[in-house]
């Protein structure tokens, strides 16, 4: 299969090279890792009593560790366009998976490769529409996003094996073939490097590989899909981990009534049955044990190029995976295992390790980054600028993170509300995550707490209003995905899914 550099990446390289020569001084590279579905607390780093993530753990020992980072929408498309806008889901527009943003919005690989940055994906994007670059030079897609599909890995399954991606297992590896939820289990069928992770892994290498000797700076966005569902893994990765001794949490007691009382679909979400658990945790955890060493390998690719010293090394996720807690699997929540995500950043230049207990925004990346750079932060993104929080310098930092999705949130420091609408009419759900991280006994009827519900609302009420025009940045043209036309938009909203749970043997919704 053909990978390599198209005519059309030397190209844009050129352009975007004789903006960077203007510049005064040399930017760092941006190696930004983001994997999918992975909760923060799935890190050796973070002291789980079970995952093994010597590399993460390795990368956390160089670099700041924020120890409450959140995602402002946990699901996947709302939460990755406000990755890279810096803005909020009800701002950029893409509220729900396949949703297309708002006219008018420009992402962070545009924006960097306007101030001379060379651009390139490995892996998941999910946005929508799939046709466009959304500002990468290089668009290696493990599905079959953006312009050049033909060099995606769902053209390499089939060059290689007759099929696109359709994450095929080994027949009789599946425990439960007619749950829902259970149907996700099952051995990939071919060797481990025809696997999704590996291949990421080696587009990324080879970009690496490709940039070594230019002066040109350079974003490189390695997302992979795991640990998200299905619950597919190739050997060792698939048997790595027991599920008899996997750790659990407490079902609730009406676990079978509640999931018995869904339909189709939204069984997927719920979960009843303790072995089931226990076998999608061990797969859970051996997917990230396997992106996890494929992290490894990118970070000694950087080291041996001798590109280290100047790369600014970015590890997240979109959001979490509940696994279990309130008997809930998956997303959509505004609950811990949900909504909080890991994030680690190591500098340019400073490998200390430090941890930072503040709340911060996935929003907050975008601001973060251009301050990194040089580049200035326009109007309209609503992040901030962690790099003063994370130098402990300080001391005034906002320390709240807001979120939306079918419901909405907002964390100040330990407490937590929830308002379960959209319109600020509850219920309400109140949690001091101080004394209670597991958030199981909902304070918001506390008569002791309704001054906090009441100016919590009122804060979150006043954000669901506050709509900011999009960025725009002097001298940019136009893209031409910021520009999607009344009937493309409205073809796209009636296909989307709402949802982007895959099953084992079936194509991932788009």
């Amino acid at each position: 299969m053909r990978s390599s550099l198209t005519r059309r990446d030397f190209i844009a390289a050129a352009g975007s090279a004789a903006a960077a020569s203007a510049q005064p001084a040399k930017r760092p590279n941006i190696l930004f890792i983001m994997v999918d579905e992975m909760r923060w607390d799935a890190m050796g780093c973070e002291n789980h009593p079970a995952v093994k993530t010597p590399n993460l753990d390795k990368l956390a020992a160089q670099s700041v560790r924020f120890a409450n980072s959140y995602t402002v929408s946990p699901v996947c498309c709302p939460a990755r366009n406000s990755v890279f806008t810096g803005r909020y889901a009800h701002v950029h527009g893409c509220t729900s998976n396949g949703i297309p943003h708002n006219n008018g919005e420009i992402f962070l690989p545009s924006i960097l490769k306007h101030y001379g940055y060379h651009t390139a994906i490995a892996g998941k994007l999910h946005y929508t529409p799939i046709r466009f670059d959304y500002g990468f030079d290089q668009f290696w897609s493990f599905s079959s996003e953006g312009p050049t599909p033909e060099i995606g890995y769902n053209a390499f399954m089939k060059q290689k094996h007759g099929a696109p991606a359709k994450w095929p297992i080994v027949q009789g590896t599946c425990p439960w073939p007619d749950d829902p939820l259970g149907r996700d289990v099952g051995q990939f069928k071919y060797a481990e490097e025809d696997f999704e992770t590996d291949w990421i892994t080696a587009r990324s290498l080879e970009y690496l590989r490709a940039r070594k000797d230019n002066p040109q700076p350079w974003f490189l966005f390695t997302s992979y899909l795991k640990p998200h569902s299905p619950s597919v893994e190739p050997e060792p990765f698939f048997n790595m981990y027991n599920p008899k001794v996997m750790p659990i949490p407490q079902l609730p007691p009406n676990a079978k009534e509640v999931r018995a009382s869904k339909v189709g679909n939204q069984k997927r979400h719920w979960v009843d049955d303790q072995e089931m658990m226990r076998v999608m945790t061990a797969k859970y955890f051996g997917a990230i044990t396997h992106v996890d060493m494929h992290i490894g390998k990118i970070l000694a690719e950087l080291e041996t190029l001798g590109l280290a010293e100047n790369t600014l090394v970015l590890f997240t996720a979109d959001h979490g995976n509940m696994l279990g807690d309130k008997g809930r699997w998956f997303k959509d929540l505004q609950y811990e295992g949900s909504a909080h995500v890991p994030l680690l950043w190591r500098a340019v230049n400073n490998r200390k390790a430090s941890v930072v207990e503040q709340v911060v925004e996935n929003t907050d990346l975008v601001p973060s980054l251009l301050e990194t750079a040089g580049i200035p932060i326009p109007a309209g993104v609503q992040g901030k600028s962690f790099l003063k929080l994370a130098a402990g310098a300080d001391l005034k930092w906002k320390n709240h993170c807001f979120s939306q999705l079918k419901s909405g949130m907002l964390l100040e420091g330990k407490w937590k509300l929830i308002d379960n609408s959209l319109t600020g009419v509850g219920p309400f759900e109140l949690y001091d995550l101080a004394a209670d991280p597991k958030e199981d006994h909902n304070l918001a009827a506390d008569p002791k707490q309704q001054k906090r519900v009441a100016s919590m609302l009122k804060k979150l009420t006043a954000w669901r209003a506050d709509k900011p025009a999009p960025v725009q940045i002097a001298g940019m043209a136009t893209p031409a995905y910021a520009v999607i036309s009344d009937e493309e938009r409205k073809a796209a909203m009636e296909a989307a899914p709402g949802g982007d749970e895959p099953r084992a043997g079936g194509r991932r919704k788009q």
